[in-house]
């Protein structure tokens, strides 16, 4: 039986460590190899501004290619020749700031990152306000910028290359395998409205199946990027592409899932809280289960590309029955999400389908 279980802070850091260490490992090296470069080069002043542009614009997004985003990368280079440049002609002062920060995010409204405005170039322009020395608004910063961003280039793919393939499945089968837990959870719920217990864990996994809903709804958005990353990444790591093709309908049906998940445990939560309906859930509760397990582990498999027939089998036969035992608008009601779900599912698993797909009705 699926357990909610507080998360330690010290438990998210080591969970944290797998999937941004390699880039914390990236960025430490970027910035050291760009920082001596420009010592090589004869800075005469602490390169600065070539450490900032791995601190910014390397990622470990799937979509970001060769784990640099550009956008910001070349932020950092146009918001510092702004400060430079305004630098050069105006002294510090609060004017000089307006109109250093007008003109930086005029430009990030044309270096966009993806939907968002680009405010890095309007931060990198505020850097050179930083230091009072005049002889560094100089021609320097920027050539030491550009050593970092050529640095990072060049060292970000070569640096623990995440691989977007594997990012991406990662999260598809966490979102797969944490809304059939949710699905179970919500079946385990106690039915007495008086027991103690039940409106922290009800608030708990209500809770829990709206995250996973908003995590499913990024995941098409996240296997194009993922796809576009591979497609740019050496040939070794173009043997994904099909793997990712593959994937491209449980993705598209996980927020659907996700949806009708998070509909089934505000359902139970609320029947089961009610004083005009949690007498009639205790009663129905056994027979819903029937349902809930079964489709729970279709929706761990068919979410991860691998459709349990057997599971889909078993769970509309347990709709059919739940629908022939109470013939209420209750019933209906507890059944219409698990319902579609079978049905979402069972077109997912594709031609040989399991016989008792289910009726017309709830």
């Amino acid at each position: 039986m699926p357990v909610l279980r507080d998360v330690h802070p010290w438990s998210a850091v080591r969970a944290a460590l797998p999937r941004e260490g390699p880039s914390v490992v990236r960025i430490v090296v970027a910035a050291a190899v760009s920082w001596q470069v420009c010592v090589w080069l004869g800075a005469t002043q602490p390169p600065v501004y070539a450490v900032v542009v791995p601190l910014v614009a390397i990622r470990d997004a799937p979509g970001s290619a060769l784990n640099v985003s550009l956008a910001r990368l070349v932020g950092v280079v146009a918001g510092l020749a702004v400060g430079i440049g305004v630098l050069a002609w105006l002294r510090p002062s609060a004017l000089t700031v307006a109109l250093v920060l007008a003109v930086a995010l005029a430009i990030g409204m044309v270096l966009r990152i993806g939907d968002t405005l680009n405010v890095q170039v309007a931060v990198s322009a505020l850097l050179v306000f930083a230091n009072s020395d005049p002889s560094s608004y100089a021609v320097a910063r920027l050539w030491e910028t550009a050593v970092g961003a050529v640095v990072t280039v060049v060292l970000s793919p070569l640096l623990l290359p995440t691989n977007p393939a594997r990012t991406f499945v990662a999260a598809l089968r966490g979102v797969a395998d944490g809304a059939a837990e949710d699905l179970l959870l919500a079946a385990d719920l106690p039915v007495d409205p008086a027991d103690p217990a039940r409106e922290d864990l009800a608030a708990r996994l209500t809770d829990r199946s709206h995250r996973r809903d908003d995590v499913a709804r990024k995941l098409p958005g996240q296997l194009a990027s993922a796809r576009r990353a591979v497609r740019l990444h050496p040939l070794w790591r173009r043997r994904h592409t099909a793997e990712l093709a593959a994937l491209e309908e449980p993705t598209a049906a996980a927020p659907e899932i996700t949806e009708l998940v998070r509909t089934h445990v505000t359902d139970v939560v609320e029947l089961g809280r009610r004083p005009d309906t949690c007498a009639w859930w205790a009663r129905t509760a056994p027979r819903t289960r029937a349902v809930v397990r079964p489709l729970a582990d279709a929706v761990a498999a068919g979410l991860k590309g691998t459709p349990d027939r057997d599971a889909l089998a078993e769970a509309a036969a347990a709709v059919e029955a739940h629908a022939a035992a109470d013939h209420s608008a209750l019933g209906g009601l507890i059944r219409r999400p698990l319902r579609r779900a079978e049905r979402v599912l069972t077109a997912l698993a594709g031609p040989d389908r399991p016989a008792g797909t289910g009726g017309s009705g709830p």
